[in-house]
């Protein structure tokens, strides 16, 4: 048998051959696909999680502010004002007193933040 005669038999096997692979393909991008909408909805899902811990935060921040606007103006009582001894009668100090929010703000790391509610880690000290 000649080349030519083997033309249409190779052609045929050609046609198998690119018939799997398109078919081998095509799974593989069914796969991606299915992979992606999964990861879509957990990052959906996670969206929505800090979403509502954020509003949760959000409400509490907004309560604290409302008992410090009620505590405005009213002169705290002997008990809640903190007593720091002056360093050897030097300069006077005075100390942040609890629950300050000035304090408070400084010691916030955003980053941090943002990782623990993306991530579900905390600050890797």
């Amino acid at each position: 048998m000649s080349d030519m005669t083997k033309l249409p038999q190779h052609i045929d096997e050609l046609g198998v051959v690119l018939t799997q692979t398109a078919k081998h393909e095509q799974s593989l991008v069914k796969a991606l696909a299915d992979a992606l909408g999964k990861v879509d909805d957990q990052l959906m899902q996670d969206i929505r999680k800090v979403a509502v811990q954020h509003q949760a935060r959000r409400a509490e921040i907004f309560l604290e502010l409302q008992a410090l606007a009620h505590t405005i103006g009213a002169f705290p009582t002997a008990h809640e004002i903190p007593h720091v001894p002056a360093d050897n009668d030097a300069q006077p100090h005075f100390a942040a007193a609890v629950g300050d929010w000035r304090q408070a703000a400084l010691n916030i790391n955003y980053q941090d933040e943002l990782d623990f509610h993306l991530n579900g880690t905390g600050p890797q000290h």
